[in-house]
């Protein structure tokens, strides 16, 4: 997957798939600086997972389906 996607709500998905977000709108609401709002996309993004394991055992299905998240 090399796709990141920002829910309606203001979360940071690295993957359609992934299990966790990041809270983009709560460092926009705290009024971070530009470099703040980087780092924090440039983490997420650095940790998420190499793959999303469908078909796989360790597979685990996402809470909130793409209709869900604002796709």
């Amino acid at each position: 997957c090399d796709r990141i996607r920002l829910t309606a709500d203001g979360q940071l998905r690295t993957c359609l798939f992934a299990t966790e977000e990041t809270d983009l709108r709560a460092v926009v609401r705290s009024d971070a600086s530009d470099d703040a709002l980087a780092d924090t996309i440039r983490r997420a993004v650095w940790n998420k997972e190499l793959k999303h394991y469908i078909g796989d055992k360790r597979f685990k299905r996402a809470s909130r389906s793409m209709s869900m998240i604002g796709g």
